[in-house]
This record gives C-alpha cells, structure tokens and sequence, in this order.
C-alpha cells in the first residue's frame, strides 16, 4: 500500500507518541486536523499510544509506591533510608 507516511515513520511517530504524552498529543492533534484519512488514522493511532503510555506511567507509579509502601511495612525501614545505610562511614 502506497501512502503519504511509510511504515517507518508510521512507527516512530507511534513510539515518540509512547514515550513523550506532549509531543503525542501534538502529532495527534495536527495529524487529525488533516484532510486525507490517512493523517487522520495515524493521528487518531498516535492518540491511542498516548493513552497507552499514559496508562503504562501511571501503574508504574502506583506500583512504586506500593512496593515502597510494602518494604515500609515489612522492614520498617523507609526505602530511603536503605540507601543511607549502604554509605561508607567517614
């Protein structure tokens, strides 16, 4: 299929989508705001892998939290203070 965007550039915009929510949300944005339905798909996919990257950031936090909130409870030592103790004393 021959189209305006290659598989190539498809993919990076998907991945830059992914991994910055900003420049996502502006690609999906101008991209959408396009006449020819294949800016609009690409568009609407971008907003999709933002979404998604969203999702993927917002469990690893809780996640983080909850584990460091777990170490708290078991060891009752605070996840930061452990780096303290591995200090050398001088």
């Amino acid at each position: 299929m021959e189209g305006k965007y290659s598989s190539g550039v498809r993919w990076l915009l998907y991945i830059a989508s992914f991994l910055s929510l900003l420049v996502g949300v502006i690609i999906g944005i101008v991209l959408m705001t396009q006449d020819d339905e294949e800016s609009k798909k690409v568009g609407k996919n971008c907003l999709i892998a933002v979404a998604i990257g969203l999702i993927v950031w917002v469990a690893c936090g809780l996640l983080m939290t909850v584990l460091g909130l777990l170490m708290f409870f078991v060891t009752g030592i605070a996840a930061y203070t452990t780096s303290m103790l591995l200090l050398p004393v001088v």
